[in-house]
């Protein structure tokens, strides 16, 4: 007797089961009970598929979660379920923080929107969110006509790229899409091969307040139209071309920097390219012509050891407070 009732229990149970797992649910309906701002969205112009289907279980489990927002898994998870195509993005030399940080929904609404993409904002709006720095370039008196017209992906990609700063392809290649290389072009740079240059040595790519979007700290032969004072003269001379070694060069005018070389601590100043590694030879929107400020600079040789998971900006301890407060970047008698 009691093996029998041992059967029918558990096919009863199994049969229950069964049931409940072919239960019909009014999706989105029944969802839209209690989240009735949600069916609003179906209104917006750009819809996510993922939602037009009606079916929130898709992506949200409908009882309980480990993961904010009653998602079924996490957001990576999720998201490259259906956008596999974007793990080759994580293969890239640079990659973007939010996806780095597999923080789409920081970008992207996971539901609908107004804008293409099914952005937040519209770009740069969306991109000023994080790059603060696109305000001031706004109200600067020279402006580059893809930052005027709202269009920052005409250069960058938004996810990941092999080149500096999300690029979508190298400099000057990339330049080269707008600007044409002709008469005009070749008399404003004296005539010199640019063909391998990086325009943005010379050339701010998102604002300035000089003409043609000349960075506003400039080295005095460059500022004083005088290449020769460095560069090999002649027709078609390679924009790369100097008298000398780029620290020959240099320190014909800095001389003081030869005595740096002589002190029991020197920064690099072994290479013939120590110079242009950090400082920029033409024009730089800091000061003393360095290639960038000193915390993105330094960051660029320091801690490229870390953890995957290690980010460089904690190791910063003194935020606002330039590297050279405390150290000499040339060269020191002490450790």
């Amino acid at each position: 007797m009691k093996t029998t009732l041992l059967i029918f229990g558990s096919i009863f149970l199994i049969v229950m089961s069964t049931a409940a797992v072919n239960i019909k649910v009014d999706e989105p309906g029944v969802c839209f009970v209690c989240h009735e701002e949600m069916e609003t969205l179906k209104n917006k112009k750009h819809i996510h598929s993922a939602f037009e289907s009606g079916i929130c279980s898709d992506c949200h489990n409908p009882h309980a979660s480990s993961h904010a927002s009653l998602l079924a898994t996490s957001t990576e998870e999720l998201c490259l379920s259906c956008h596999e195509d974007f793990e080759h993005n994580m293969l890239q030399d640079k990659i973007h923080q939010p996806l780095l940080e597999n923080n789409c929904i920081i970008c992207h609404d996971p539901h609908a929107s107004d804008f293409a993409n099914i952005t937040r904002q519209k770009t740069p709006e969306l991109c000023q969110q994080c790059h603060s720095d696109i305000d001031n370039w706004m109200k600067r008196e020279h402006i580059h006509e893809p930052l005027a017209d709202g269009d920052c992906l005409g250069c960058h990609s938004p996810h990941s790229s092999a080149n500096e700063g999300l690029l979508l392809t190298d400099v000057p290649k990339l330049c080269f899409e707008c600007h044409t290389e002709d008469e005009n072009f070749r008399l404003a740079h004296k005539g010199y091969q640019l063909s391998e240059a990086n325009c943005i040595t010379c050339h701010d790519a998102h604002a300035s307040s000089q003409p043609n979007l000349l960075m506003p700290n400039q080295h005095q032969p460059f500022s004083e139209d005088n290449c020769r004072t460095c560069h090999a003269s002649g027709n078609n001379v390679s924009a790369f071309e100097l008298n000398a070694g780029a620290k020959t060069v240099c320190t014909g005018c800095h001389q003081s920097i030869k005595d740096e070389d002589k002190k029991t601590y020197h920064h690099n100043l072994d290479d013939d390219k120590s110079c242009i590694n950090c400082h920029n030879p033409h024009a730089s929107p800091t000061k003393s012509l360095l290639a960038a400020e000193q915390n993105i600079l330094c960051m660029r040789c320091h801690f490229n050891d870390l953890e995957a998971n290690e980010n460089k900006s904690d190791y910063i301890t003194h935020n606002g407070i330039d590297c050279s407060n405390c150290h000499s970047p040339h060269g020191s008698n002490n450790s």
